[in-house]
């Protein structure tokens, strides 16, 4: 099967500065004599999926271009004339939400605490709750075959193979036996394509591919604009970077979804595991509801993008990060828009009216670009909000509806001054169906029949990329591998306070656990990127190499460069590596010694004002001998919890897998918690290293 390629296109502009966009490849302005005038793409989403019943492919691409509208275009190379269409953001949010890697934190009970009030008097004894200072709780035509300046057969032509008109966009399908001819078609039609992306649509020509070129339709602004998808017969996955890099950022972000009948892989790159000792594990990060089993919040560490860049680096600059692999069957319900109906807005006659449909379907209808997209063209919205732009318009009426549902009369007073009257709003009237219509055909529809399509396949894999132009040397080629595990989203890990000098008021410390390398004690702002005993350790916990049979293979730091050139042309369907190359076996990274359990009992110092110390018991003194009470930790002696365990790291449980939680906080005062994963006492702990830990920009290099 000919490769199909997700993520290329040429994002090309007219405009005479310098713009930014994330699209599917170089983002191209006209030349001039003294200013780079290049639009730089910063990141792309490519979605992959296939219909097994169909045995159709189909590719969705996000597309954002931030610049004038008459100067957007776009072109894309793809292996057989698809059928084009539009998609929607949420998608790509949704699968955001459900499959990028995050951490999940176990929050044990304290190490070495003891509660400072047992000093007290009994009667002065005041505990908080729950123990101490911790507390408790399409429309395709077919093409006009006349080639531009066609001539007999084998001369140089472009050919328009298809044409027509999907949501905001015109398009044109063409093939060309000649890049030059391509080339000039293409830039007499407002796409500026610089004349070193030659080469490339030449080698794209030569392997017979299809361009699609598309403009936004005459009266459409930049706000229309949503992501493209490419519905095309049964195709193999590839993502063509090559062009990418003439107009690409460095260090590049590519995230690419790809459901399929296994765990998909990187033909023609490695595989890394980002080390979790260089990530900032404790300290901050984007809390992102865990998935199932689990319940609560999982972490997603806020340099996890900067460590899985320095992590590639390692394996020569080109690897992906297997983020997640998980079960189809869970992915029938992306997103709560799925359970939109049109008939929650055919009674909605005026803007008043639709203000209070959008307040009840808060959570459900994002307010966004797409949305706006959709829905503008059949409201009066520039009539009631002159001036303002229709995704503003649209969260300004939502905004005013659940004012006036409290109960209040007087006008909607929003940002930038503007005032909306209830009566003004109800005046402005439009026909609700057409509105229904187009929110079910191009909002909703999309969403629900993608997830259904990747419901459809066994597994699906999330796959991401951080990659600098210079090192776009190979479009990368997908295909699977029955062998490999699945690989669930969340890592866990496993921290607890430390009471240093013994008690619960004093100096405190904290425990990170990772099972299968180790446990340390942290200082108080439990940045582990600071500790001096981590500053040495690699940023890829492993480098890998995935081939279509059989595991994964590790491979040795002085063996990476040589085995990243040798699977450059690695193809489907034959063996990445020679068969007589032996790989070396590396030696595993070892990581510092794990830290004892800590034992050391202080001075006791009293807890507050109104302790009246007990007989022998004195602030700033040791304890009484044979007083002190012991933690509540319970032993402290014995092997560090988890360090014994094997971790997993790099291919983590299947998604069925279920987590063993601790039943709850045990029964007494003082610091008594049991083992929960983001339990109450754990938000709590969140919330004092939210206090304790100053926020700075993280550098992985």
């Amino acid at each position: 099967m000919r490769p199909t390629y997700l993520a290329l296109g040429l994002a090309l502009a007219t405009a005479p500065l310098a713009q930014t966009a994330l699209a599917c490849g170089g983002c191209f302005s006209p030349p001039a004599p003294t200013i780079d005038q290049t639009v730089v793409q910063n990141a792309e989403r490519v979605l992959f999926y296939r219909d097994a019943t169909t045995k159709k492919s189909t590719v969705w691409v996000e597309v954002r271009y931030s610049g004038l509208a008459q100067d957007f275009g776009w072109v894309l190379p793809v292996p057989k004339v698809p059928k084009v269409g539009v998609g929607s953001t949420v998608v790509f949010d949704a699968l955001d939400q459900k499959l990028r890697a995050r951490y999940n934190i176990e929050y044990g009970q304290p190490e070495n605490c003891r509660d400072a009030w047992q000093g007290c008097n009994e009667e002065q004894y005041y505990p908080s709750a729950g123990g101490g200072d911790f507390g408790g709780a399409d429309t395709t035509t077919a093409g006009d075959s006349s080639a531009s300046d066609a001539g007999g057969p084998g001369a140089p032509k472009v050919e328009v193979l298809a044409q027509g008109t999907t949501g905001p966009y015109d398009y044109q399908v063409v093939a060309s036996n000649d890049a030059n001819m391509l080339y000039t078609w293409l830039n007499t039609r407002g796409y500026a394509i610089p004349e070193k992306s030659k080469p490339i649509i030449d080698s794209h020509i030569k392997k017979g591919d299809k361009f699609v070129a598309v403009k936004l339709s005459n009266g459409q602004g930049i706000k229309a604009i949503r992501p493209i998808t490419l519905e095309m017969d049964d195709s193999e996955a590839c993502v063509p970077l090559r062009l990418t890099s003439i107009a690409a950022a460095e260090d590049m972000q590519v995230v690419v979804t790809v459901a399929g009948p296994n765990r998909a892989i990187v033909k023609n790159y490695m595989d890394v595991e980002p080390n979790p000792l260089r990530l900032n594990l404790l300290s901050g990060g984007t809390q992102v509801p865990c998935a199932e089993p689990y319940s609560g919040y999982c972490t997603v560490p806020n340099n996890f993008d900067q460590v899985a860049s320095a992590a590639i680096d390692e394996a020569a600059g080109r690897a992906f990060v297997t983020e997640a692999v998980v079960s189809g069957g869970g992915m029938g319900q992306l997103s709560p828009l799925q359970s939109l109906k049109a008939s929650q807005f055919t009674y909605a006659t005026n803007l008043l009216d639709l203000g209070q449909v959008l307040a009840g379907l808060t959570g459900v209808l994002p307010i966004d670009d797409d949305t706006a997209a959709v829905m503008a063209p059949h409201l009066p919205l520039d009539k009631v909000m002159p001036g303002v732009n229709p995704t503003q318009a649209l969260a300004n009426l939502r905004a005013c509806a659940n004012f006036w549902q409290m109960g209040q009369n007087q006008p909607c007073q929003l940002p930038g001054y503007t005032v909306l009257q209830a009566s003004t709003l109800l005046a402005a009237t439009f026909d609700p169906q057409p509105l229904a219509d187009d929110v079910t055909t191009n909002l909703v529809g999309p969403i629900d029949d993608a997830a259904k399509k990747i419901a459809g396949n066994a597994w699906v894999s999330r796959l991401s990329l951080r990659i600098s132009p210079d090192e776009m040397d190979r479009d990368p080629v997908f295909a699977y591998n029955s062998a490999l595990p699945a690989k669930a989203q969340e890592r866990k890990v496993k921290a607890n306070v430390v009471c240093l000098d013994g008690w619960n008021n004093g100096p405190q410390g904290f425990r990170l656990t990772l099972d299968g390398l180790g446990s340390w004690v942290l200082g108080q702002d439990a940045l582990n990127t600071k500790d001096p005993r981590f500053a040495q350790a690699p940023y890829a916990l492993t480098v890998q190499l995935q081939d279509e049979t059989g595991p994964a293979m590790t491979i040795a730091p002085e063996q990476v460069d040589l085995v990243d050139g040798v699977i450059k042309g690695a193809l489907p369907g034959q063996p990445s590596l020679p068969n007589d190359m032996v790989l070396k076996t590396p030696v595993p990274w070892a990581p510092p010694a794990s830290d004892v359990l800590v034992t050391k009992v202080g001075a006791w110092h009293k807890p507050g004002s109104w302790c009246e110390p007990k007989a022998g018991w004195s602030d700033g003194k040791m304890a009484p001998a044979g007083d002190v009470p012991q933690s509540d930790a319970g032993s402290t002696s014995g092997p560090v919890p988890g360090v014994d365990a094997v971790s997993g790291w790099t291919d983590a449980v299947s998604p069925q897998a279920t987590v063993s939680k601790a039943s709850g906080a045990s029964e007494g005062s003082g610091c008594t918690a049991g083992t929960h994963s983001n339990s109450a006492w754990g938000l709590l702990m969140l919330a004092g290293l939210g206090l304790l830990v100053r926020r700075r920009p993280s550098q992985a290099r």
